[in-house]
């Protein structure tokens, strides 16, 4: 469409923007002048003056699409073959979209199936604890959500399989496995702060397993991410719970030499008061 805009026609009023020669558009005013002038707004109290006008309007072999506002009117003009290909070419566009859809749900359906015959082959590896198995299983779910990027197009639940993987590898007696799973698909702090919950959860913060794995997620995670001061209070925190002051102190003295902030009032100084204080508690019981 070689569309002309804001143009002026000799012996015509308005500015037009159109489609038409100059010819065309002086015939379209000639047949249209009485419908296409603007009438003086109303002065009704109440009464509300849209400016904008259009309609469809026959003209030549077809129909002209015409819309103003104040002087300024715009004629675009379609004959009837341009029409019936115009709605041709939309009802081929809609078909393929429906088609489109259709392979959508089938792929969803697909993707589901399988991803639940790995869940279920994981869950009876992890029961038999045969862990390499389960972890291969659970790395080929990830693969297969990492092959498909439109998530408006899978459940809700899709999107938050990061979180969910880390749950499934905290039951894992090894926190390696999950460390792994982090490294290559999930590293960032916030990952491995929720893993480390996650993990001691399941173990209800007891035991020598407990600390061990744990602690080899804290030290994997202050490795990789040695200015993130939430990680030093998160691991302050964890060993706090299980008694250990030491460990607690020691992290809570290096994130005050290093001037972390860890977002409370009292700072890293504050805990590392609370942390003495409840020590000496402890060793006088």
């Amino acid at each position: 469409m070689n569309l002309r805009e804001k143009m002026i026609v000799d012996g015509l009023p308005f500015v037009w923007s159109t489609n038409l020669c100059d010819e065309e558009i002086r015939e379209f005013y000639k047949r249209y002048s009485g419908h296409i002038q603007e009438s003086d707004p109303p002065t009704e109290p109440g009464v509300i003056h849209i400016p904008l006008r259009f309609g469809f309007l026959e003209f030549l072999e077809g129909v002209c699409l015409w819309s103003a506002s104040g002087d300024h009117h715009t004629v675009l003009y379609r004959s009837n073959k341009d029409w019936e290909l115009w709605n041709a070419r939309q009802g081929e566009i809609e078909e393929l979209r429906q088609e489109q859809a259709a392979e959508r749900g089938v792929q969803r359906q697909l993707l589901a199936v399988e991803d639940n015959h790995l869940a279920e082959k994981t869950e009876r590896a992890i029961e038999a604890a045969k862990f390499d198995a389960a972890a291969a299983l659970m790395f080929a779910r990830t693969e297969l959500r990492l092959k498909f990027t439109d998530w408006k197009e899978v459940p809700f639940l899709w999107s938050l399989w990061r979180s969910q993987f880390q749950i499934v590898f905290a039951r894992f007696p090894d926190s390696g496995y999950g460390l792994e799973f982090l490294r290559k698909f999930d590293a960032t702090p916030q990952a491995f702060r929720n893993f480390a919950r996650s993990f001691a959860s399941v173990r209800g913060f007891k035991g020598q397993e407990c600390a061990e794995q744990t602690k080899r997620i804290y030290d994997e995670a202050m490795r990789m991410f040695p200015d993130h001061a939430l990680l030093a209070a998160d691991a302050c925190l964890f060993w706090r719970r299980l008694g250990r002051y030491d460990l607690a102190m020691k992290i809570c003295a290096e994130a005050i030499r290093r001037g972390f902030k860890d977002g409370t009032k009292s700072g890293f100084e504050g805990r590392m008061k609370r942390l003495e204080r409840e020590s000496k508690q402890r060793q006088t019981e």
